[in-house]
């Protein structure tokens, strides 16, 4: 169940910060923990891909000042156990997570831990500012894979992130970036942000893409795609499964295929380290999001949004506030 309501005001320890929130972007995600289908603290406040200005500092903060312009990080590492000890810090044992393990940002105030608190530029602004967070995702996963200079890469999937994914290919020395795509509309805007090529998914049947692609990067979140990122892959390729696929979801691909090839198949979980570098991305509008945002709603709109699958014509909505 989702509803609006009111909800107790944010607190602030002393290393803490409120932040008044200008936009935050609503993800598949939060669907998930709608439908129950994500594991999250119920009640609570979601939206995790947030922007806004500090509101109110907690005594021991010092690095940020009251109406510095932010983009929240909103996943929480302890620190101490082992997996942040080995610098695994996405992979904590004891993950928090804004938005879906404490109060997020689809309220007017939100409260945050000083150093998940990102300064931007003046140059951008804080409706672009709010997909830093998927954007630090992306840059993680593309950080994860190798891809030689003005490589072939093909991405399946022109959701928002396939779409980010398809301008941040480009900024690591993507050559040839071939996009796959149901949808006629969001078909169109992948080659308005420059993909070279863009197809329906059926067409990416035709033998002439078979072991084409020097990296696979499905962005598609169907489990069955699996089979197809194998048979696009080259011999020696990376493929990159970026997209998420509901939690116990299987599919079946052929071994010998893996093996023969020797490709890597490597997964990506959130953002360890690279929210700045997404904000840099953004603000030299090597990744342009204008066109990405087909719905912008205010919180009362948000109850039957959230209730209901994404219609075909949303590409990313996003809440903004005055």
């Amino acid at each position: 169940m989702v509803s609006i309501g009111d909800w107790d005001d944010p607190q602030t320890g002393p290393n803490d910060v409120i932040v008044r929130v200008a936009s935050c972007g609503l993800c598949g995600t939060d669907r998930h923990i709608v439908e129950g289908s994500y594991p999250a603290t119920y009640p609570n406040v979601l939206g995790h891909e947030i922007s806004g200005v500090v509101a109110e500092l907690g005594s021991a903060v010092r690095d940020l000042t009251s109406g510095d312009r932010v983009a929240i990080d909103p996943n929480i590492s302890d620190g101490t156990c082992a997996a942040c000890r080995r610098g695994d810090v996405h992979l904590c044992e004891h993950l928090q997570a804004i938005g879906v393990t404490r109060p997020g940002g689809m309220a007017a105030f939100v409260s945050v831990p000083a150093p998940q608190a990102h300064r931007i530029p003046e140059s951008l602004s804080l409706a672009a500012a709010a997909f830093a967070e998927p954007l630090s995702c992306i840059v993680h996963g593309l950080e994860r894979v190798r891809l030689p200079l003005g490589g072939h890469v093909v991405v399946i999937g022109a959701g928002s992130i396939g779409l980010m994914m398809l301008q941040a290919l480009r900024s690591i020395g993507a050559g040839n970036v071939v996009v796959s795509e149901p949808s006629a509309a969001k078909r169109a805007i992948a080659e308005a942000l420059g993909a070279d090529e863009v197809y329906a998914p059926q067409m990416l049947d035709h033998e002439s893409h078979e072991s084409a692609y020097d990296l696979v990067v499905d962005c598609s979140g169907v489990a069955d795609m699996l089979r197809d990122d194998v048979r696009l892959a080259r011999r020696g390729a990376d493929v990159l499964m970026f997209g998420v696929p509901p939690q116990g979801k299987t599919t079946v691909t052929e071994p010998y295929a893996l093996y023969r090839k020797e490709l890597r198949m490597i997964a990506s979980n959130i953002n360890p380290f690279t929210m700045e570098k997404a904000i840099a991305l953004l603000a030299e509008g090597a990744v342009n999001v204008d066109s990405i945002v087909s719905t912008v709603v205010t919180l009362d709109d948000l109850p039957s949004l959230l209730r209901s699958p994404a219609a075909p014509t949303e590409v990313k909505a996003a809440l903004r506030f005055s």
